[in-house]
């Protein structure tokens, strides 16, 4: 298959419309250099996509620009067909957008649900929501009832990237941008990660746009792929376009990129 963006097929169902596109973006740290050149990316309901490449190639670049940390000076950003280019992150975070960023996110010093609540702060719900918020996420995520009276800062990082993951269910968002979600987690506790990561999009039809460094692992849950050079998409297409040679793959993207 040829490895240029214009010539690879979507997969079939990739040719409905996405939750979320960014065209063309352009944005960078300064006003003098461009981190992200002309990048364009997608993520449909109940998938995952995937944007792997090597270090400093503007993976984590791109979901600091979707979610409105960094403002794009170029290209446009779409949310269910509506134009959220250059918004704050917290019009990012109502309009249904979910950030969970590499380094730990939570409150070390509060406690587990308190770390919860703030999921939806913004919102102020009745007491009577919130708890029914609550119950959902213990539901879903067992360790946390269990922790819950802890704080935060105790839990292992596995344990912590879970209540990351029920914190933003608070919301309900629509599409998850996750980056590096195993950094720093036990090989044994990443697999869970994984399923959970996995399960947004299977079970609750979340869209998920992954940036990862692990390939192989992330390549085993992936429906899309984006491979990244120099800011830009240098290669794409459905998972199963690419063949099952995880290791080849691999090689030769990394070769590709100069690495």
């Amino acid at each position: 298959m040829a490895e240029t963006a214009s010539t690879q097929q979507e997969g079939h169902w990739a040719g409905a419309a996405p939750l979320l596109s960014c065209e063309h973006l352009v944005a960078g740290y300064t006003r003098d250099i461009d981190i992200l050149r002309d990048l364009s990316a997608k993520a449909w309901a109940g998938r995952i996509s995937c944007v792997v490449g090597p270090n400093g190639t503007g993976k984590s670049t791109l979901l600091k620009a979707l979610f409105g940390f960094l403002g794009p000076s170029g290209g446009h950003v779409t949310l269910d067909g509506k134009d959220i280019t250059g918004q704050p992150p917290f019009r990012m975070l109502a309009a249904g957008l979910a950030y969970l960023p590499q380094r730990p996110s939570l409150f070390p010093h509060l406690t587990v649900e308190s770390n919860l609540k703030l999921g939806l702060w913004h919102a102020r719900p009745k007491k009577a929501l919130l708890a029914e918020k609550l119950e959902a996420a213990y539901q879903r995520f067992p360790i946390i009832r269990e922790k819950r009276a802890q704080p935060a800062g105790q839990l292992s990082g596995g344990q912590q990237r879970q209540v990351e993951i029920a914190r933003s269910l608070m919301t309900d968002p629509s599409v998850y941008l996750i980056d590096e979600p195993t950094a720093g987690v036990d090989p044994q506790t990443s697999g869970l990660i994984y399923e959970i990561v996995r399960d947004l999009a299977r079970d609750l039809g979340k869209g998920v746009l992954l940036v990862d460094q692990d390939i192989r692992a992330a390549l085993a849950i992936t429906d899309y792929v984006y491979v990244v050079k120099n800011g830009a998409v240098f290669s794409e297409g459905a998972r199963e376009d690419f063949g099952s040679d995880t290791d080849a793959l691999v090689a030769r993207w990394l070769y590709a990129s100069g690495e």
